[in-house]
């Protein structure tokens, strides 16, 4: 059961057709074409740095970013889908050179045409070191293994220096602010994590953990794609409503600039999700539904979780556990 393209057709207009004739129209005035529809790149930032990168390159480099529902053939298939319309790209171009086209939030797919460059493994590489909702990073991180040199412009070198070393005193500052100022431990409530491993400094900033939650709903979104929760005399359709309407309220949300608390929300959003999808799929198999969240990690006894806090066991390195809503009380009142 496509879950995800039924929500697709209730949500947008889009067709999907696979026609390459505005991509091949927009590289006749700029070898970086960006649908008006994506906002995968800043077509004024994003899109001009790559451009002024690429431009007059020998082989030529040629960079799109188009709508993951062009992926959408009715195939299931996306890797197949995207090489198809990257094949068409190619044969209405007509011209030797390395190709890049970013789908949606979906996946990027490249192809070299008269020029030896391994590609595909260069991409595979690239896309292992970033997430699905940083395709600038992954193009430029391509660009890199191509030796392709960066975009030389703006002020002076002294004047980039001169900042650099007021960033630096600013940044002093605040260090020393912080650690007059540290608490004793680093125990307290959780900042957002994703429901999938990511090394520690992958969460680092704000805008990291919003990247993050923004290719966990992209991952939620896929998980509904491929669930099938068909089968003849099982009523399942409100868990299965219920999961696609958490998809929905979660990705309305999280393109937004979130502090960690309402990240948090977004992700109890697509926990709840998941929840349900998990509800109906244990229907089908003829299981028992799932438990909503995971028990308290002190004690299993205490029940259910509530909420998640920020622990460093001793001697060790503070890490996100469930606890219930008694022990998130005793941790907050003992201020670990």
């Amino acid at each position: 059961m496509r879950l995800l393209a039924a929500l697709m057709l209730l949500t947008t207009s889009l067709t999907g057709a696979a026609d390459p004739t505005p991509v091949i129209d927009g590289w006749k005035s700029s070898p970086v074409y960006v649908d008006p529809t994506q906002r995968a790149l800043v077509p004024d930032r994003d899109a001009e740095e790559l451009k002024s990168r690429v431009a007059g390159q020998t082989p030529a480099i040629r960079i799109a970013v188009v709508p993951a529902a062009l992926l959408n053939t009715g195939g299931g298939d996306n890797g197949a889908a995207a090489r198809a319309y990257v094949d068409a790209l190619v044969d209405k171009q007509a011209a030797d050179g390395i190709y890049l086209v970013v789908f949606g939030g979906a996946l990027i797919w490249g192809s070299a045409v008269g020029v030896d460059a391994p590609i595909a493994s260069i991409l595979t590489e690239e896309l292992a070191r970033h997430s699905r909702s940083d395709p600038v990073g992954t193009l430029n991180g391509v660009l890199d293994q191509l030796d392709v040199p960066k975009a030389s412009s703006g002020p002076p070198g002294w004047i980039w220096l001169a900042g650099l070393v007021l960033v630096l005193l600013a940044g002093l500052g605040l260090l020393r602010r912080w650690w007059k100022n540290r608490p004793d431990s680093n125990d307290g409530p959780a900042l957002y994590r994703p429901s999938y491993d990511v090394l520690p400094d992958e969460a680092d900033t704000l805008a990291e953990r919003q990247a993050l939650a923004r290719e966990d709903v992209t991952r939620f979104g896929e998980e509904l794609d491929a669930a099938d929760v068909r089968l003849e005399g099982v009523d399942n359709a409100a868990d299965v409503q219920a999961a696609l309407d958490a998809y929905a309220d979660a990705g309305r949300v999280v393109n937004g600039d979130l502090d960690d608390d309402e990240l948090i929300d977004v992700r109890a959003r697509v926990e709840y999700g998941r929840w349900r999808l998990a509800c109906a799929q244990a229907k089908v198999a003829g299981t028992p539904a799932p438990p909503r969240r995971a028990l308290c990690f002190f004690d299993p006894g205490h029940g259910v979780s509530v909420t998640d806090w920020m622990f460093t066991p001793g001697g060790g390195r503070p890490r996100e556990i469930p606890v219930c809503k008694a022990c998130e009380n005793r941790l907050a009142r003992s201020g670990r």
